[in-house]
């Protein structure tokens, strides 16, 4: 749709639907509260062609079905002090070609039928992805078998569009150079609360939203800690734009570290680039771990590294299983995934801490970075 509604970050119940179908001329469409396109979506979908089903009242569960008309929808009132502006007159105009071209109906349940039914899948087979969206169309469409959807979307996700590709290489480059200008404000004597405040306000002004940020293995916002000279970290900085995520990782170092922590970085970066290199179209996430830990096994390392292999995009991870649980599928790569495999070090006395990760999209005959690799560790 192209929609990025706030509500259902925020907890409400989902309140807006996308339906998807095989139907041609109408493979999308979508149905929403009246109030919520007129204020909210209306200015997002004047571009748009696909049809939307409103309904006057999420609460209105007792009404019977209308067809309403423009008069009869919530929306505020002109009081005719003066001509309406532009935003005033577009809401409204959109709002208008909604109801011209399907009326309004009293709820969500009268809006949800209306939109199955002119798209023929009223008595047939539906996916939908939540409880109370499956509830909803249980109630809209009765006579309908309706599964389950979440494994299909997250098999759909990983996999993705021209436009996704877009947004993901905006995102990624966008989020390590959010991570990189914060890591380069590092100094000894720094509270690591700092550290996560300047990475959130690096990616804003890049257009993105912080998600989250680890800092030497910690992810709590409340956690303080004072940076030292000498002292070698890792950060894992997670952002997004769109709804689409960046995912980087590096080990820092504050002026020299240990040895161990130095060997660390270079056995790391030896090996995430021989797995890079590597990763291809019908290689299986079980593959991606295995050679990486066998690289780092024969590179004689004391320590070990995961290197846990996961699909980056809408969500920070999509696994196909059930529900995203335990056993998981073992995915094998496709063109147009876009893949992280996470390098974090699995040890503890080795004198700090140390991660490593950059964003991959396979292509036809292996993989490209969409962030800028750069160099494996950042000094300061």
């Amino acid at each position: 749709t192209g929609l990025d509604l706030t509500a259902t970050k925020m907890g409400h119940t989902p309140g807006v639907y996308a339906l998807i179908t095989r139907k041609q001329g109408q493979r999308l469409s979508l149905i929403a509260p009246t109030f919520l396109y007129y204020y909210t979506i209306a200015m997002d979908h004047r571009h748009s062609d696909f049809p939307a089903y409103l309904y006057a009242a999420p609460g209105a569960e007792e009404a019977e079905d209308a067809e309403l008309g423009l008069d009869q929808l919530p929306l505020y009132p002109d009081v005719e002090h003066e001509p309406l502006d532009f935003i005033e007159t577009t809401r409204l105009s959109i709002v208008e070609r909604a109801v011209r071209s399907e009326a309004a109906r009293p709820n969500l349940k009268f809006a949800l039928a209306n939109a199955l039914k002119d798209t023929g899948v009223v008595g047939g087979r539906i996916a939908t992805d939540v409880q109370p969206v499956i509830r909803n169309v249980t109630e809209a469409a009765p006579d309908a078998t309706v599964v389950s959807a979440d494994d299909a979307l997250r098999r759909i996700r990983p996999v993705k569009s021209d436009v996704e590709i877009q947004l993901m290489r905006y995102a990624a480059q966008a989020n390590a150079e959010a991570a990189l200008q914060a890591a380069s404000t590092v100094r000894a004597g720094a509270d690591v609360r700092e550290l996560r405040a300047t990475f959130f306000a690096a990616a804003a002004v890049r257009g993105m939203r912080g998600v989250f940020m680890v800092i030497d293995r910690v992810s709590s916002p409340t956690y303080s800690a004072t940076l030292r000279d000498g002292q070698c970290f890792s950060i894992d900085c997670v952002s997004e734009y769109m709804g689409y995520h960046g995912d980087f990782a590096r080990a820092i170092y504050i002026g020299e570290p240990v040895k161990s922590m130095r060997k660390v970085s270079e056995l790391t970066a030896r090996s995430w680039d021989h797995v890079r290199e590597n990763l291809k179209p019908g290689v299986k996430f079980s593959e991606v771990r295995s050679m990486g830990q066998e690289a780092l096994r024969k590179m004689g390392a004391d320590f070990s590294i995961s290197f846990s292999p996961h699909s980056v995009g809408l969500y920070h991870t999509d696994h196909v299983g059930t529900m995203g649980s335990p056993p998981r599928e073992d995915i094998v790569l496709e063109p147009r995934m876009v893949l992280s495999v996470d390098c974090p070090m699995g040890a503890t006395g080795m004198g700090g801490s140390s991660h490593l990760e950059d964003l991959m999209l396979i292509t036809e005959d292996g993989a490209e970075p969409i962030n800028t690799i750069g160099t494996n560790v950042v000094q300061v």
